[in-house]
């Protein structure tokens, strides 16, 4: 009885105890993802959810132009002369590049 009573109670402090470990983290570096624009991008002005507008124009010239962004899930609407010529809602993983052409 007294080593039934012995076990019960090792038992009771090992699951008191296994509970309150040390809980270690994992810190990883933020990764970053791209959109890569393609296509006409000639007077393009591109709007990322809330983000301030980008200008393709005012960047190198050249095309495609990348853009880095955070992963997660983003509006991104591209407007040419007042018009929208893109209105898409993308899902971007971490480190992936997704290209957005604009016709």
């Amino acid at each position: 009885m007294l080593f039934k009573k012995i076990i019960y109670l090792g038992l009771l402090l090992l699951m008191l105890c296994g509970g309150c470990g040390l809980q270690e983290g994992v810190i990883q570096k933020e990764s970053k993802s791209s959109l890569w624009f393609t296509g006409n991008i000639k007077n393009s002005i591109v709007y990322i959810d809330d983000l301030a507008p980008i200008n393709l124009n005012d960047n190198s010239g050249f095309d495609p132009i990348h853009y880095e962004i955070s992963p997660g899930k983003h509006v991104i609407v591209v407007k040419r002369s007042g018009e929208e010529v893109v209105n898409r809602n993308i899902l971007l993983g971490s480190g992936i590049t997704k290209e957005i052409h604009i016709p």
